[in-house]
């Protein structure tokens, strides 16, 4: 679960900035958008409002960053620290970028911190005392040097160091993953958690392999038509046609017996192959025990007199679509604890649906968090969707995102809190006074 990230210098984010999903334990509305079973009570929700270019896109940049430091060895280099900075002020060139971010895995909570400069990076994990007691420190890295929680080894230190020294924008849980140099149960926990629990989507987001992964996970196909069945789309099921395509070519004429051979030179037992149209799967080819399989969705669609017809993906429209490729991340958030951040989650999904899948989301018994940027403001009805401890703004200043939460605002939970957005109570709105009309 994650607790609170703090950044500092980094994008648009030039002064100290700080998320978090603590929730107000003197709001009593929709208690079961909290995760009481921890020693912190923890939000299972996140939304973020704010104009465009304010800066909502960057703290999900940001989280990213994070994540891909942590894991990717060859990930950050000296130009990509300095691009990164904030740039709309005069300032000394040196100045750190500094990024943290507090979590649970399995109970125990973690502070993971960063100091990034072009010259030296500083990069610290604790395992946090939560201000009872005194945090224990796992490993710091500061440029070159290296210091363990448990006292440091000679030689350890001197394999580190060189690590380091071929690698000195690398973070050290990224190079001990591969070069398990400094054995630690919470090095390899924290890693483990970043790479598989923590992860933060595109805005146009789509899944090539998706009907294959659908195929192979029969419980994520039982919860996409569960979805579905709870939307009304006018679609009664979904499934997958799973064709082979030996037959096909017996059948086929002999552009599409053509076209079906090229196909089949692009897979291997390993891998598949999807073609995309217009941003959908029409299709996918897979080779299982041997022989090759050409797999398609068919949407099961009920019209006049409950005349029934199956369907293929190219009569959806963008917003089933979308929402189907939102299902897997939708199931990873209640079924696998993961934390899911999505960029504009209501891009192309009707504004009706859109409130539709986060009332089914927040009345889940879910095991993760979800955190989203979003313009649909019907979202901010705090009797039916969103505790105001879990809605957040950006606002821009001189270049600089200032974010911070409704939470901060000592508003009655009766009050219209999307009329009083649009009419610039909590600012975070474009200003579009400079318009002629």
């Amino acid at each position: 679960m994650l607790l609170r990230v703090t950044i500092k210098n980094f994008l648009s984010f030039y002064h100290e900035t700080t998320f978090d999903m603590f929730p107000n334990i003197k709001r009593t509305s929709f208690s079961n958008h909290i995760y009481s079973n921890h020693k912190v009570p923890l939000l299972k929700q996140a939304v973020i409002y704010g104009a465009n270019g304010s800066g909502k896109s960057n703290l999900l940049k940001t989280f990213k960053f994070i994540k891909d430091f942590a894991i990717k060895k060859d990930f950050l280099d000296r130009y990509t620290i300095d691009r990164n900075k904030f740039r709309l002020v005069e300032q000394i060139k040196n100045n750190p970028s500094l990024l943290s971010v507090e979590f649970t895995v399995n109970k125990i909570y973690y502070k993971y911190s960063l100091e990034l400069n072009s010259k030296k990076i500083k990069e610290e994990l604790v395992v946090s005392g939560l201000g009872e007691v005194d945090d224990q420190l796992i490993y710091s890295r500061d440029g070159k040097r290296f210091k363990s929680g448990n006292g440091n080894d000679e030689k350890i230190d001197d394999a580190i160091k060189k690590l380091i020294e071929r690698n000195p924008y690398s973070s050290l849980l990224s190079l001990n993953s591969e070069f398990p140099i400094f054995e630690n149960v919470h090095m390899k926990q924290v890693f483990n958690w970043f790479d598989n629990k923590f992860d933060v989507l595109s805005l146009n987001r789509i899944l090539p392999a998706l009907i294959e992964v659908m195929s192979k996970k029969e419980n994520l196909l039982t919860f996409a038509n569960e979805i579905f069945t709870k939307v009304d789309l006018g679609i009664e099921a979904i499934g997958i046609e799973s064709k082979n395509i030996n037959e096909l070519l017996i059948k086929g004429n002999e552009e599409s017996s053509k076209l079906i051979e090229s196909l089949k030179n692009q897979i291997t037992p390993k891998s598949s192959f999807s073609k995309m149209k217009n941003d959908k799967i029409l299709f996918s080819l897979v080779e299982e025990k041997g022989e090759s399989f050409i797999k398609q969705f068919i949407f099961k669609q009920t019209g006049i007199g409950n005349y029934s017809v199956d369907m293929d993906i190219e009569d959806q429209s963008d917003g089933t679509v979308k929402l189907l490729n939102l299902i897997p991340a939708l199931y990873d958030v209640i079924k696998n604890g993961k934390i899911i951040c999505i960029d504009e989650i209501e891009n192309s999904i009707h504004p009706s649906l859109i409130t539709s899948i986060m009332s089914y989301f927040s009345n889940s018994k879910s095991k993760g968090q979800l955190i989203f940027t979003t313009h649909e403001t019907e979202l901010l009805n705090q009797k039916k969707y969103m505790r105001a401890d879990e809605i957040w703004f950006t606002e821009k200043h001189e270049g600089n995102t200032k974010l911070y939460s409704l939470n901060d605002f000592k508003e009655h939970n009766t009050i219209n809190l999307r009329n009083g957005y649009l009419d610039g109570r909590y600012g975070a709105i474009p200003n579009v006074s400079s318009f002629q009309f």
